[in-house]
């Protein structure tokens, strides 16, 4: 009877073991695959960090994580394999200033301004801060939620991972870092508290005081004092759960909200008077007060977003251009290889962009300002991982790290690239299918007797151009080297002309079928490149000759222009020398004693 008990209670431990092991705290809708998270992507050009690239190489993910990256590698059992030849392979980007995924803050009606009365102390009940506008207890990451369609527009811009907190208040609470994955919350979040945030700007605060940015900078500097006496035997008095709130978190790394170059070195002095170096979150201008900026020590968070040339065609508006407006235009694109060069810590963000989009192209144009390749990878991957003490983890692909990837058609920062997925945590986002053609151009589409034409952007999306302001949209779909195309004929045409073929390099043909139901044949012959937004500013004459002269060359780097002391019409391009002045008889008035 033993001999049958003890092999039964065996099996009966393991089965309870795996079980364990396996336990997730929600159910899994529907049979899981093991295989679902076990890839071997083959034959790639791999960033396994912003300074090292392994050529002709395998990387190996299960269960969400880098198993191990190299060359000739053996592909494990079980592992599909995902050819990648002439394929990139980068750490996904991480944004350091986001509000993804977290509630806005709402300013409650309070029967308008005129009939106000003045606000002294905070209306928010219990035992908290006296001032609305300090809020250490509020903690992003008890408030997150998903938001898919956000998540989407950041991942089709290359990030994996953001961090994000309410961007209210002075003291704003901490923030969380979090994956762009679409799943639950419980897996989504990274880190929980990850950094704290301040300002100089009070937010929706309805007190009156700080009315400035004097107050804000004393209502900080008290805070710190406050802080202080509450640890060193204050709680004993009284209990304040935002001061509690506030000790708790001065280990975590602090972000500073700035608004320009020379709030960023206020907010450095207050850091330095406490013994805190911030993470100041810039606004693009700190190459104007490079030398100070940097001998104070802080880190940047830098948003991606250039001023946009300004519209002069009436002189009048163009009398209303200042200099210094004319110059931060001229000079925002080379302030990240400014600050580069000058030994500053650098990471990214898109706030501020309309569009996520915009955010890589921007890069670009800091690298035609002079910013390196090397330096620009650091800054959206290694970097922000490092300031966040998250460097073992995100930022890199290395044995054990987050399987958070793209992989693209080429070099990352190429004119002509394109990301085809987005891998979050070992879970793939396709944006655009690796063997996807790519047919960007502009086509002469003949349909019988009838002749479009036919414009296809970088997404492979499709649209008949009949003017300026009249396009007609193309439904198209193509997979394995087949086409079928169905559109209107006219605007005002409701039944579709709808096409059949094959795709080619540079043409494509097939039959169709007419609004009228008889059958046709078809043809479309490339034409030309397509025009950019960006090019339709510019003047195009003699441009055919020229691109086939400069075809073999590379492309020149912008000119940079000198920055000016003071910022303003007639500044000196060379920093003011301190001297000597000697003055004789004046009657001088010391306001001393």
């Amino acid at each position: 009877m033993r001999k049958i008990i003890r092999p039964l209670l065996l099996l009966v431990t393991i089965l309870f073991c795996q079980n364990l092991l396996a336990q997730i705290t929600f159910p899994r809708n529907g049979v899981y695959d093991e295989q679902e998270g076990f890839h071997a992507f083959t034959n790639a050009t791999i960033f396994k960090s912003y300074n090292e690239k392994v050529e002709n190489a395998t990387m190996i993910i299960k269960d969400g994580r880098v198993q191990m990256v190299g060359i000739k590698i053996a592909i494990p059992e079980g592992a599909i394999v995902v050819d990648l030849k002439g394929k990139y392979i980068y750490p996904s980007f991480i944004d350091l200033y986001s509000t993804y995924g977290v509630p806005e803050a709402k300013r409650k009606e309070s029967g308008g301004s005129h009939s106000r009365q003045q606000q002294m102390t905070s209306k928010k009940e219990g035992a908290y801060s006296w001032n609305q506008a300090l809020q250490p207890e509020y903690r992003a990451h008890e408030h997150f939620t998903t938001d898919e369609k956000a998540a989407k527009a950041y991942r089709k811009a290359g990030f994996g991972t953001v961090m994000t907190h309410r961007a209210d208040g002075i003291h704003r609470g901490t923030a969380t870092l979090v994956t762009l994955g679409n799943d639950r919350e419980h897996h989504i979040i990274l880190k929980e508290k990850t950094a704290q945030m301040l300002s100089f700007k009070k937010g929706i605060s309805t007190q009156n005081y700080p009315g400035s940015l004097m107050g804000g900078i004393a209502l900080l500097r008290q805070t710190y004092l406050d802080g202080e006496w509450y640890k060193n035997g204050g709680k004993e008095k009284e209990i304040n759960l935002s001061l509690e709130a506030w000790n708790d978190i001065q280990s975590l790394p602090t972000v500073f909200d700035v608004r320009e170059k020379l709030e960023a070195l206020r907010a450095a002095k207050l850091g330095k008077e406490f013994g805190k170096k911030y993470i100041l979150k810039g606004n693009g201008d700190e190459y104007q007060r490079l030398n100070e900026i940097k001998a104070t020590g802080c880190s940047v968070i830098i948003p991606l977003k250039f001023p946009d040339a300004f519209e002069v065609t009436d002189p009048y508006d163009a009398m209303r251009v200042s200099l210094a407006e004319m110059k931060h235009w001229e000079l925002a694109p080379s302030n990240l290889a400014r600050l580069s060069k000058a030994g500053i810590e650098i990471a990214l963000t898109a706030d501020g962009l309309e569009k996520k989009s915009d955010f890589l192209k921007n890069i670009k144009k800091a690298i035609k300002n002079g910013w390196s390749k090397e330096a620009a990878l650091k800054a959206m991957t290694f970097t922000p991982a490092q300031m966040m003490g998250m460097s073992n983890q995100i930022g890199s692909l290395k044995s054990g790290y987050l399987a958070n990837f793209i992989i693209t058609s080429g070099d990352i920062f190429g004119e002509k690239n394109t990301i085809h997925h987005n891998w979050v945590r070992g879970e793939s986002f396709v944006l655009k299918k690796l063997d996807a053609p790519n047919l960007e151009g502009n086509y002469d589409l003949h349909v019988g007797k009838n002749k479009f034409n036919l414009v296809v952007d970088e997404d492979n999306k499709m649209k008949i151009e009949v003017n300026d302001s009249t396009k007609i949209k193309v439904n198209s779909k193509i997979s394995n080297g087949l086409i079928t195309l169905s559109f209107s004929p006219t605007k005002k045409e409701t039944k579709l002309f709808r096409l059949s073929g094959t795709v080619g390099k540079k043409e494509w043909a097939g039959n169709a079928t007419l609004t009228d139901g008889t059958w046709t044949a078809w043809t479309a012959q490339y034409k030309s490149a397509p025009e950019k937004k960006e090019d339709k500013k510019k003047d195009k004459k003699d441009d055919s000759k020229k691109d086939k002269k400069d075809k073999s060359k590379k492309p020149e780097k912008e000119k940079i222009g000198d920055v000016i002391y003071p910022f303003i019409a007639h500044g000196y391009t060379t920093r003011p020398t301190d001297n000597n002045y000697l003055i004789k008889n004046a009657t001088v008035w010391t306001n001393g004693k």
